[in-house]
């Protein structure tokens, strides 16, 4: 099972937080196993009422919240990108949602630092 983007974000709150499946679990009335299945792209389609409960626990900052509730709708988002920009606070949200919905031809991504600058640039010569 491939990791999802929302899985990754997941993942990274979560290990922010110094938080263990089995903690998250209890402290957010979700099953742990659940969890798991969630970051390891198991699962895809968390409802957002569950989405929300996690994100009270993980207390993460407005951006990186507003971030995990765009991939609950946007599934197909590259986890690379979404761990890059997780790890940058200077990329807004707008940025972030720009470059996760840029389609790429064939079968390469450019790597997440490339597609942000591109992305940008192109907003700053609006």
């Amino acid at each position: 099972m491939s990791q999802t983007g929302l899985g990754v974000a997941l993942k990274t709150l979560r290990e922010r937080r110094t938080l263990s499946l089995r903690e998250i679990g209890q402290l957010s009335s979700v099953d742990h196993a659940y969890v798991h299945r969630l970051e390891s792209g198991e699962k895809k389609n968390p409802s957002v009422d569950l989405v929300k409960k996690l994100l009270k626990v993980l207390k993460p900052s407005e951006r990186d919240a507003a971030l995990v509730m765009w991939l609950v709708d946007h599934a197909q988002a590259d986890p690379r990108l979404v761990e890059f920009v997780l790890n940058d606070p200077s990329i807004s949200i707008d940025i972030f949602s720009a470059a996760a919905g840029v389609r790429h031809r064939g079968n390469t991504r450019p790597d997440p630092a490339t597609l942000i600058a591109r992305i940008q640039r192109a907003f700053e010569d609006d």
